[in-house]
């Protein structure tokens, strides 16, 4: 399917010279150094924000400018950075040196470039002393990882244990080094002080595995499921740690599960659920087993054999196990997972009924179910659902009732709900009843598919807007609505890419990649978006990359798509152009 290409008309409007030989821009053509025209100069004695915040502001939105402008000169970003520390915007700050650390990673900083930042942070550096800020020193961490003063950035990290950008900095300063040993003692350090830091205790574990030290990442997530028993994803790592070792099956259980000792009957289940969610079938098989052997009684083991039992395919052994449980279950979980399985897998009216909806015959498949069961939840689901398309809405919600007074806590129900208000264009209460179905079982799978149609509605009513925005070159505007439908709809690839586009059309090409990546991550046949990373490139000067993505643009481009012809012509122009140039 197509994307839409609501500001294709607008991008032309650009003038063809975006397409053709001069689509390549001048980095300065000034002359002068960006950085020394910029007049910024970091210092540590105390000034009056309020007086200057004007100042401030005049001069961040004028390099802004210059940044649109010329997206590929570097050099604009480091006044950027020294305005953003002395009016302590430190997440934008963050922001802009994430992007200067992804460019040093590809050798893209000069040294002047290097320069002019070791200036910055030694300017910094002196205002940190009397300006003790987590999120400031956090900055300076990751200033000194792309200056390569890896000692000093670690000594910054120190400071700065309590900025919500700690973690994520941390694991980037050790990742880039690789330096396990050093990242281990830092952790060290400062879980002496505060042990609850549990994300900085699961990389340490992390770390620990790294460096083939199974028995201390073994230490380490047992203290982290001790303290967070809800951390499935500590709790796996410890099975496959305590899964090599000669422990008994009992003191595996006391080490996952401390909170349920001498309740096997509980550990059992959890670490059978926990394995099946991890693809770990096999082991999960062994643990649901354990507990339909030891407990014949409870409904749960019996239930989680069914679901592997269905992951592997043996669709008879899955309904055999089902219909031993037809009597064990005995709370309204287990009384929904058996009727959904057994709705899929038996010889029931539902799964008839089921067949004919799909084929649109909805009176033949209400003759089928008004035969069958009617305290079943899936035969009055089925009929509702027969009757809303029969015309019979009243008579629907009525069902939907009876079903929802029978079985009130089956996310099924309110699903259908959802279903038909999302049918009936009220948006508002399908998302009332998804939420309700995704509170009782947050991996309802039907209920997020509707829930991606709801937002992918509401974020296509954004699109007109945006086209309207950029139709009058209020880049700001189009730039504010994509961010807040993207909020709304995160999965929508026609969004990223008119992300894309707005950049392009701003000659933010050096922005413009990654809302293209984004587009075509999402969806693969996004042909469009190869091409303007052809584009994006051509215009950063990374030929081989352009050449990559006009290649593949013209490769995977359908024959008939006659309206992309003059794209398509300019592509291969600059395919052959580049090819010259890099060969």
């Amino acid at each position: 399917m197509k994307t839409k290409l609501l500001l294709l008309t607008f991008i032309y409007s650009l003038g063809c010279n975006t397409f053709a030989d001069s689509i390549i821009q001048p980095s300065n053509t000034s002359g002068k150094s960006a950085i020394q025209s910029s007049n910024v100069i970091f210092t540590n004695t105390k000034t009056n924000e309020e007086d200057n915040i004007t100042a401030y502001s005049s001069a961040i939105k004028e390099l802004q400018n210059k940044i649109s402008q010329s997206p590929d000169n570097y050099e604009f970003y480091v006044p950027l950075i020294d305005l953003y520390l002395k009016s302590k915007q430190y997440d934008n700050t963050y922001e802009e040196l994430t992007f200067l650390n992804n460019l040093a990673k590809r050798n893209k900083l000069n040294e002047n470039i290097l320069k002019e930042l070791s200036e910055t942070e030694k300017s910094a550096e002196k205002f940190s002393k009397y300006n003790k800020n987590a999120d400031l020193n956090i900055n300076l961490a990751l200033i000194n990882l792309i200056l390569k003063n890896n000692k000093k950035a670690q000594e910054y990290l120190t400071l700065s244990s309590s900025s919500t950008k700690f973690i994520e900095t941390f694991k980037e300063v050790f990742d880039t080094t690789e330096n396990y040993n050093d990242a281990i003692i830092f952790a060290d350090r400062i879980l002496n002080v505060n042990p609850q830091k549990t994300e900085l205790r699961k990389l340490k574990a992390l770390y620990l595995l790294q460096l083939n030290q199974k028995d201390n990442a073994q230490k380490e997530l047992a203290i982290l499921v001790q303290n967070q028993p809800d951390d499935e994803e500590a709790k796996y790592l410890l099975y496959n740690l305590l899964s090599e070792t000669n422990l008994s099956e009992k003191d595996i259980l006391k080490k996952l599960y401390p909170e349920n000792i001498g309740k096997d009957e509980i550990s059992y289940k959890k670490l059978a659920n926990l394995l099946l969610k991890n693809n770990n079938t096999q082991g999960a098989k062994i643990y649901a087993q354990k507990l339909v052997k030891q407990f014949p009684e409870n409904a749960d083991g019996y239930i989680i054999l069914s679901e592997i039992y269905m992951k592997e395919g043996n669709l008879q052994d899955c309904y055999d196990v089902l219909k031993t449980v037809r009597d064990k279950a005995d709370d309204n979980e287990s009384i929904a997972k058996y009727n959904v399985m057994l709705a899929k897998l038996s010889d029931e009216p539902v799964k008839e009924a089921d067949a004919l909806m799909n084929n649109n015959l909805y009176a033949q498949a209400l003759n089928v179910l008004e035969d069958a069961n009617q305290e079943n939840l899936y035969v009055i689901l089925g009929m509702a659902r027969a009757d809303y398309f029969l015309g019979n809405k009243q008579k629907s919600f009525e069902l939907l009732n009876k079903a929802m007074s029978l079985y009130p806590d089956n996310p099924d129900v309110f699903y259908y709900f959802a279903f038909i208000f999302y049918k009936e264009n009220d948006i508002e209460s399908a998302r009332k009843y998804i939420s309700k179905a995704l509170k009782i079982n947050p991996e309802h799978v039907y209920s997020l598919k509707l829930l991606d149609s709801v937002n992918k509605n509401d974020a296509d009513k954004y699109l007109n807007k945006i086209n309207s925005a950029m139709e009058t070159q209020n880049f700001n505007e189009a730039m504010r609505l994509v961010n807040e439908a993207i909020s709304i709809d995160g999965k929508n690839s026609a969004l990223f890419f008119n992300k894309g586009l707005i950049y392009i059309a701003m000659n933010n090409y050096a922005a413009s990649t990654a809302p293209f990546y984004k587009a075509i991550e999402l969806d693969k046949n996004n042909i469009q978006a190869y091409y303007y990373l052809g584009v994006a490139f051509d215009n950063l000067s990374e030929g081989q990359n352009a050449l990559e993505y006009y290649k593949k643009f013209v490769e995977n481009l359908p024959e008939d798509d006659y309206g992309e012809s003059e794209k398509l012509n300019n592509a291969k122009v600059r395919i052959e152009k580049l090819s010259r140039q890099i060969n």
